[in-house]
């Protein structure tokens, strides 16, 4: 005898992310699995129990995916004070004392969302400027691409950085001429001086930093940090994502996603990485594979390496093969030297890995690029999905081979700033040329996915596909990066499933 469907949904314009078979008028559901779908009469699926579903010639996609977000960040973010849109010293006070007024006896304000240009067109924020709307309590600004903060005197001091601190290649406390700290913070490592002072944030930022430690926390406090990521996971639920690759490697999180999973369930699947620290060696990645042994559940899997190559262009930390434009003399610098890079590659791919890397500059992507090629060479070949994030600037030679390694460009359409605003003065129009060039690489014949890399940009999977759907040609010339509807909805559903090398699964 014939199984029945539990659901049926019928009269619809079904996208089943088939290549040979693209549409369908219904589907027949048992359980969690599709048993079928198809056009024409149904019938013969339908039974006493069906639950009869018409969908009145609607569209019915297939689950949405979002291959690269930042949960916890992001859980924060729905709380945090919101600065998009926010232009001018003026606005920025009415902002701060509007998200105080809601919040009496706030003690530290974390904001994110906010433009270079934030207080001026001619130059960045500092302390001043936020001490001007905010003296008396702790204030950290994220800048729009998460890699730049500005900090008031009192979080300045608060994190016994007023004037400096020792850090690692790569992150700064910037000061000025008399040694005094401005504000100013580029990257993680200097942030995460300031952003581990606010009782929010700290146990994740003290997280980020020691990733294979699994801090000694209060219940209290071990339930509030829950508290964000059950937020963040039942956020994207809300907005139709059915699973997401949570690109913030620590232990900490992977053990609270587990204990909500294990008492409660998660409402979306959860991919997350091992991800590197600087100074770590190929012999680290054993925590790696222990990772992927412990944490492989229905909904829970840690299965893939990351790894930062560089920063970003807007705070000249993104590594370039030529100067920045309005910087003469500086490229910015990788992160990890050639021969760790490599190493650590070749090993990650040995055992077994994909390995995910953040490339933003052109030298950045070719650098990586090297490194995947060495494990070819090293490993012989295999389909490891490799992913380069983000690409936002690449060199015209190195497009082809994304294609020739197997490489897949893992891209984020609302990154890509409307005619190239406020980035070709950095990058220069030559290479705004090779901007963003989601057109030129897949011309060339590379797998490309899309993604959010939410909080840094809206989580919306609408919001994904209008950015890809329309963007506006460049002043500097290029091809119509715009993506058609079918490949935007294919990066965003059957790609970010491939990506996860579960295409036969969802």
């Amino acid at each position: 005898m014939m199984a029945k469907a539990d659901i049926l949904i019928r009269n619809a314009k079904v996208a089943t992310g088939e290549p040979g078979a693209p549409m369908a008028a219904w589907i027949a559901v048992a359980g969690n699995r599709i048993m079928a779908l198809g056009y024409g009469d149904a019938g013969a699926w339908i039974g006493t129990r069906t639950g009869v579903i018409d969908g009145h010639g609607a569209s019915l996609l297939p689950g949405l995916n979002d291959a690269h977000v930042h949960l916890f960040a992001g859980g924060l973010a729905l709380t945090d004070l919101n600065l998009t849109g926010i232009r001018g010293a003026e606005s920025l006070r009415e902002a701060v004392a509007r998200y105080r007024a809601t919040r009496p006896g706030l003690g530290f304000i974390s904001a994110f969302g906010a433009d270079h240009g934030l207080v001026s067109d001619r130059r960045t924020p500092d302390r001043h400027d936020l001490d001007a709307v905010c003296p008396d309590i702790p204030l950290m600004i994220m800048a729009v691409d998460f890699h730049t903060a500005w900090a008031n005197s009192a979080a300045l001091a608060l994190a016994g950085i007023a004037h400096g601190a020792d850090l690692p290649p790569g992150s700064t406390v910037v000061l000025d001429d008399a040694g005094e700290a401005t504000g100013a913070l580029l990257e993680f490592g200097a942030i995460d001086l300031v952003r581990r002072c606010n009782p929010a944030s700290e146990r994740h930022s003290a997280a980020a930093q020691r990733p294979l430690e699994s801090p000694v926390v209060s219940a209290e406090d071990r339930a509030a940090d829950k508290t964000v990521l059950r937020a963040a996971i039942q956020h994207c639920a809300k907005l139709g994502l059915t699973a997401v690759h949570n690109m913030d490697g620590s232990l900490y999180q992977l053990e609270l996603l587990s204990e909500i999973e294990r008492d409660e369930g998660l409402p979306v699947r959860v991919r997350m990485p091992f991800q590197v620290q600087l100074g770590q060696q190929p012999h680290d990645l054993a925590h790696a594979a222990a990772w992927r042994q412990r944490f492989a559940s229905e909904k829970l899997r840690c299965d893939f390496i990351k790894i930062f190559a560089d920063g970003v262009v807007e705070s000249g930390t993104a590594n370039m093969l030529a100067d920045y434009a309005h910087k003469p003399g500086h490229s910015g610098a990788p992160l990890i030297a050639d021969a760790e890079l490599q190493a650590l590659v070749v090993e990650a791919d040995r055992l077994g890995f994909q390995v995910a890397v953040h490339c933003v500059g052109d030298g950045a992507v070719r650098q990586v690029l090297d490194a995947f090629a060495a494990a070819r060479v090293a490993n012989g070949w295999r389909a490891a999905r490799h992913r380069i994030e983000h690409v936002e600037v690449i060199d015209p030679a190195d497009l082809p081979r994304f294609a020739e390694l197997g490489v897949v460009a893992s891209m984020q359409p609302c990154h890509a700033p409307v005619r190239g605003e406020g980035y070709l003065g950095l990058i220069g129009p030559a290479r705004g040329r090779y901007a963003f060039a989601s057109a030129d690489l897949r011309a060339a014949g590379a797998a490309v996915v899309l993604s959010s890399d939410w909080p840094i940009a809206p989580l919306e999977p609408m919001a994904t596909l209008h950015a890809a759907l329309t963007r506006e040609a460049w002043p500097s010339g290029g091809p119509d990066h715009r993506i058609g509807l079918a490949a935007a909805l294919d990066g965003i559903t059957r790609a970010a499933s491939w990506i996860a090398f579960d295409e036969a699964h969802r």
